[in-house]
């Protein structure tokens, strides 16, 4: 593994072929992200001090993450590379269930819940460095 800090059920996505998922695209580090499976069951992604990033899209803009949970109506980017979630949903095959939290709301809160889920903690997103955004009130990365 990349990462001392990864768990053992982590995949990493980046350019070396050495990697889980590879980003054949100039702007994707050798080892870009990693990503596991919260002990919820949600996939959580970390930009492992990548050159260009790792971007989230959610709420109708990109924001640069160090640290998400995935959505489903969320969308992710590393460097200027988009992938679709049904892809990152794949690198964990058959043998672990994988889940994406339901919508989000334009204040970044989940719009459902699963009923069995309940008593589980709420989906996080972590930011480095957040600000509130003074128009729109949404929780933003501060650049």
């Amino acid at each position: 593994m990349y990462h001392s800090d990864m768990k053992t059920n982590g995949k990493t996505i980046g350019r070396t072929s050495e990697c889980d998922l590879v980003l054949d695209h100039h702007s994707v580090s050798r080892v870009h992200a990693s990503i596991e499976v919260s002990e919820e069951g949600y996939l959580e992604v970390q930009d492992m001090h990548s050159s260009n990033g790792t971007f989230l899209h959610r709420n109708g803009r990109w924001i640069q993450a160090r640290k998400v949970i995935l959505g489903t109506q969320d969308r992710i980017r590393f460097g200027e590379e988009e992938v679709d979630l049904d892809r990152l949903v794949e690198l964990f095959g058959d043998r672990q269930r994988v889940r994406l939290r339901e919508g989000f709301s334009a204040r970044g809160k989940p719009l459902v819940f699963d009923e069995h889920l309940n008593d589980l903690p709420k989906p996080r997103v972590v930011l480095e460095n957040p600000r509130r955004n003074p128009v729109t009130g949404d929780i933003e990365e501060n650049r």
